[in-house]
């Protein structure tokens, strides 16, 4: 009878150290899977803002080490469309996207959080000089480059809307960013709207005639780091040291003392120049551009999305941003971080509201 004991007691035991065993691979297998829209200029992959710097200085590796956790990056560079596919066939936990691809995947079914908010980035507009196109009004009639699906389509149709104009009023051609450059600079084209690499194309041939913050800031582009239901309610404390180094990251670029050195590390990864990236990162609205709150004006940015989006067919029906965009993550990173009183409350015009 002693030995059926032990024997039982020995059994126990081995299933015991397999059950340990197993833990302890799964959380050693544990990956976390990120995926962003590839905006190099040559052969390293890139983004910029508090993601690219998490990327280029490892800080999610190192930060996450400690949990047995591991950081898979994915750089896509069919930019939205692509990172939202490899959403939905399960491939990636964490994204980030532009607002119009993310209210796209949002839309279609996709169960995202947004988790951390990202604003003010400027769209240029760059046309031939043999175009004749001196400013947004002379876009009528003219072939324009855009990269529709992207956060860029909707800045350049609320831009034309200030101005009375519409996608209606131009030919409008979608072509991705890398394509509209070369159509450009081959007179392909007459003009293109699209991001600080586009400055790079200034010559005697080509003008840079306007930037959408010309036009009020609720006309730039704005952008989210965005996490599935699924990982955020099975790992809520992995999700929470990701958004704290991200809100970290979204100090230090908003430090005007930094600004010049993080840009030099831009550069070096993007193959952009320095001083084209430093145009992009204008001192007096480093820290607008740089805020990851839920305030007024990303919900009403995103709002205003959802319905442009909507009522340009876009996507079939739209949401509830303020139910999606889910600042838990960034309010306790602040009070982490003693960051409660870096950043205001910017209102829907992305003015300071008083009191903040």
């Amino acid at each position: 009878m002693m030995r059926a004991a032990v024997s039982r007691y020995v059994r126990l035991w081995a299933v015991a150290l397999i059950c340990l065993a197993s833990t302890a691979v799964s959380a050693e297998a544990l990956t976390v899977r990120i995926g962003v829209p590839d905006q190099s200029a040559g052969n390293k992959p890139f983004i910029g803002g508090p993601v690219g710097m998490a990327f280029m200085r490892h800080q999610l590796e190192q930060s996450l080490q400690a949990q047995g956790v591991t950081v898979k990056w994915q750089f896509f560079k069919g930019a939205g469309p692509a990172v939202n596919e490899a959403l939905a066939n399960q491939q990636l936990d964490f994204a980030y996207l532009g607002d119009l691809a993310a209210i796209i995947g949002r839309a279609s079914g996709l169960q995202t959080r947004l988790l951390l908010g990202s604003r003010g980035s400027d769209c240029w507009l760059a046309a031939t000089q043999a175009s004749g196109i001196q400013q947004i009004t002379d876009l009528k009639g003219k072939r324009v480059a855009v990269y529709r699906g992207t956060a860029d389509q909707l800045s350049f149709d609320r831009t034309l809307a200030s101005k009375g104009l519409s996608e209606r009023d131009m030919q409008v051609i979608n072509l991705d960013w890398n394509a509209a450059k070369a159509a450009l600079a081959a007179g392909r084209v007459d003009a293109v709207w699209g991001g600080v690499s586009l400055l790079a194309l200034k010559s005697t041939a080509i003008n840079i005639v306007a930037r959408s913050s010309d036009f009020g800031l609720a006309n730039t582009t704005q952008a989210g780091f965005v996490g599935t239901d699924a990982f955020i309610q099975q790992h809520p404390n992995i999700t929470q040291s990701i958004i704290n180094v991200l809100v970290q990251n979204a100090a230090t670029i908003s430090d005007v003392q930094q600004r010049e050195t993080w840009a030099q590390e831009m550069a070096q990864q993007s193959q952009l120049p320095a001083d084209l990236l430093l145009q992009e990162m204008q001192t007096n609205y480093l820290n607008f551009d740089t805020s990851p709150r839920r305030d007024p004006f990303l919900l009403s940015s995103f709002s205003t999305s959802i319905q442009q989006a909507q009522q340009d067919r876009l996507i079939r029906k739209g949401f509830d941003a303020a139910t999606w965009i889910d600042g838990q993550f960034v309010d306790n990173a602040l009070k982490t971080l003693h960051l409660e009183q870096h950043w205001p409350q910017y209102d829907a015009s992305g003015k300071t509201q008083s009191g903040s």
